[in-house]
């Protein structure tokens, strides 16, 4: 019993360990860093932000201003203020259209000329990427590349002969000739699309086929449902697109009943160019007006727009 109290007496005591000071401070100095990060991050999308809004800015108050005072300063003066900008644009329009209700009816007209190309565009495309995402036929990736070559051919080349063909079937004094072009589908969106559809397990599609279902039936039943997302994304886009068109209908339409409004700003614009930087607040107030639709679809889906290009690109 001696030997064995002496033996333990012997034994040195050994302290308990305690995480070392070094790793302690490498973990304390992280946070201020990252927090110091995300301040600069954050300070810097905000300055951003501001600098690509001030245009907007600057064309919503330049509404309210005399033209006069837009080409001497910035931000509007104690005297710069009017209130003529939307009733002159309003009566110039008229005078453009022949029409008392020029701008309702250039609305109309740009909503003519895109909401059923934005449906038909969009359904081809959608056909056309299931074919190329998830039937196997001879030639496919061939054909696949021959559509995306056409994307390297300017509108430029093919102008001059469409605006012949149209003439000669006389349709260029209504809309129909800049629909018609575009129902054919787009190229940029069955590629989206295409994208999109290689993310779908190739089994969903199998099993509906195994059931006895059709390849029409398969896409709308099955695939069309899962494609929501992509085409809903892919719509907006097409809208925002077709509703800025300005050269089709500058070159297809030659009725002045039937200008849309990107023609309508164009050409208050022009009217007003003998008058100079007096016209400048018509100008933005048609501008601005021809801007809301876009801003309103944009801001309520632009989360949908962005997670489905994501999207899309991850599974791509």
């Amino acid at each position: 019993m001696e030997n064995v109290m002496e033996d333990q007496e012997l034994k040195p005591e050994v302290p308990e360990t305690t995480p070392t000071a070094p790793e302690t401070e490498k973990k304390k100095s992280k946070i201020p860093t990252k927090l110091i990060w995300d301040i600069v991050v954050t300070v810097a999308l905000s300055l951003g932000a501001v600098i690509m809004l001030l245009p907007f800015l600057w064309m919503v108050l330049g509404t309210f201003r005399t033209g006069a005072s837009i080409e001497t300063s910035f931000f509007p003066q104690a005297g710069d203020w009017s209130g003529k900008a939307y009733p002159d644009m309003w009566k110039e329009s008229n005078k453009i259209m022949n029409s008392d209700w020029a701008v309702i009816r250039a609305i109309l007209n740009s909503l003519l000329t895109t909401v059923p190309v934005v449906v038909v565009q969009i359904l081809v495309s959608a056909f056309a990427a299931f074919a190329f995402a998830k039937l196997n036929f001879v030639g496919k990736n061939i054909m696949f590349l021959v559509l995306l070559s056409t994307m390297m051919v300017p509108f430029a080349v093919v102008m001059l002969p469409q605006v012949w063909w149209f003439d000669q079937l006389n349709l260029l004094e209504g809309p129909i000739a800049v629909i018609i072009p575009k129902f054919f589908g787009s190229i940029t969106t069955v590629f989206f699309l295409r994208q999109f559809l290689y993310g779908i397990p190739d089994s969903i599609s199998e099993a509906a086929r195994l059931d006895g279902a059709s390849y029409t039936r398969t896409f709308i039943s099955v695939i069309l449902p899962l494609l929501m997302p992509a085409l809903a994304t892919q719509a907006i886009l097409s809208f925002i697109g077709n509703w800025n068109d300005f050269l089709g209908p500058l070159l297809y339409i030659q009725g002045n009943e039937w200008y849309t409004l990107p023609l309508l700003v164009n050409f208050v614009n022009n009217k007003g160019g003998s008058k100079g930087v007096l016209a400048v607040p018509q100008t933005l107030a048609i501008s601005l007006i021809s801007l809301v639709p876009i801003i309103i679809i944009f801001a309520v889906f632009q989360k949908k727009i962005i997670g489905s290009i994501v999207f899309s690109a991850v599974k791509g």
